[in-house]
């Protein structure tokens, strides 16, 4: 039975594994479903201390961090590679997005402590996975990291 064109029934993000159980078609090779939300990147916007913004697409499931290194993002260092053991991807969440981001965990407030203008806002972004939810998403980068 062949996959008609059309939203995706599903959220699942087991890149279409829903889609093509619905329509009874059974392969390894899924095809592109329109519309389907396991498609979609989240936007990342990082703004650096002068103020440009430079907005990326992050893939479910990856950190902020990792987005930004991989998009060559300046002012992300990434020392540790993602350990939660430095504070050198250190970031400041837009108000806007706290909620949805979430608060900092114990072990993570403790490396904030080793990080430059740390702020309630601040963050480790290889502490923030990137969902769906996070889709627009904008931090920005402190002047310098730790």
């Amino acid at each position: 039975m062949a996959i008609s064109e059309g939203a995706c029934p599903s959220i699942d993000v087991g890149r279409h594994l829903a889609c093509a159980r619905v329509s009874g078609y059974r392969t390894p090779a899924l095809p592109r479903i329109l519309n389907c939300p396991a498609d979609r990147m989240p936007k990342i916007t990082y703004i650096d201390h002068e103020g440009t913004a430079r907005t990326v697409e992050g893939e479910l499931g990856s950190t902020v961090m990792e987005t930004a290194i991989k998009n060559g993002i300046p002012g992300i260092e990434a020392e540790c590679g993602g350990a939660c053991a430095c504070a050198t991807c250190h970031v400041h969440v837009d108000q806007a997005w706290r909620a949805t981001v979430g608060e900092p965990s114990p072990m993570e407030e403790d490396m904030l402590d080793f990080g430059y203008d740390v702020q309630p806002d601040s963050r480790l972004s290889c502490q923030i996975k990137v969902t769906a939810e996070l889709d627009g998403l904008v931090v920005r980068t402190p002047e310098r990291q730790a």
